[in-house]
């Protein structure tokens, strides 16, 4: 660790000569070359080189971690026309590259801002509808990881605009994505554990109960944690 660290530090004196973070965005070679740096070594993006985290979610829509913007070009080809991130803070490498990408080959880069380890509003949550229908499809979905705020984004995005059923939708927060229900990101979870519990035959629609029942406070003061897939989570996987 203390190895990496060091390195880092090496090279970032040679990419941030004024050692200060990344704002962005690429307005030269010089902005461009701190951005890849951020996103290599400090969003460590470099973990996510080969590994993305994929999964088609219907024709019109797909998921993944943060891309590279090579993967922004091979979505471009396959027909996709919006990038939409659910990262909340745009400070990092990888948004300044992908919207950088994104405006040379005129594809949207829209956000919907989510946070892994709180769980959403009512409000957040019923704004889904018109954000869903705004967009041009297909659509291609992020966070920085591909795990748990793309994970409740494609769930939300296959209740809304497919009708799949939310003992089915929730599946998209899942192991197989590397997401852990046991860790502090399975508040994302709760809130659809919550709406189950009221409504085990989904008789109701979902937002129907967002809007009507669905008591945020409730569900945080319910929910508890395992702390050692936190700890996986958060110091060994770097979750944001």
């Amino acid at each position: 660790m203390k190895s990496f660290k060091a390195a880092r530090k090496a090279l970032a004196r040679r990419f941030l000569p004024d050692r200060e973070a990344f704002k962005g965005p690429c307005a030269d070679e010089a902005t461009r070359r701190a951005a890849w740096f951020d996103f290599l070594f400090v969003d460590f993006g470099i973990l996510r080189l080969i590994w993305k985290n994929a999964a088609r979610l219907s024709p019109r829509a797909m998921r993944m971690n943060q891309p590279y913007p090579g993967d922004i070009d091979r979505a471009a080809a396959e027909g996709v026309k919006t990038i939409v991130t659910a990262r909340h803070d745009p400070r990092h490498g990888g948004n300044a590259l992908v919207a950088e990408r994104c405006a040379a080959l005129k594809l949207d880069y829209v956000t919907f801002p989510l946070f892994s380890r709180e769980a959403p509003s009512r409000e957040v949550l019923l704004s889904a509808p018109a954000f869903f229908q705004s967009i041009r499809y297909p659509a291609l979905f992020h966070c920085k990881s591909g795990a748990d705020r793309a994970g409740m984004l494609s769930a939300l995005y296959l209740i809304v605009q497919e009708g799949v059923p939310v003992r089915v939708a929730k599946d998209q927060l899942s192991w197989r994505f590397l997401h852990f229900a046991s860790s502090k990101t399975g508040i994302l979870d709760a809130v659809f554990a919550a709406y189950l519990k009221d409504q085990p035959e989904e008789k109701k629609p979902f937002l129907d109960w967002v809007r009507d029942d669905y008591d945020r406070d409730a569900v945080v003061a319910n929910f508890r944690a395992g702390g050692v897939a936190d700890f996986v989570e958060r110091v060994i996987l770097r979750r944001e």
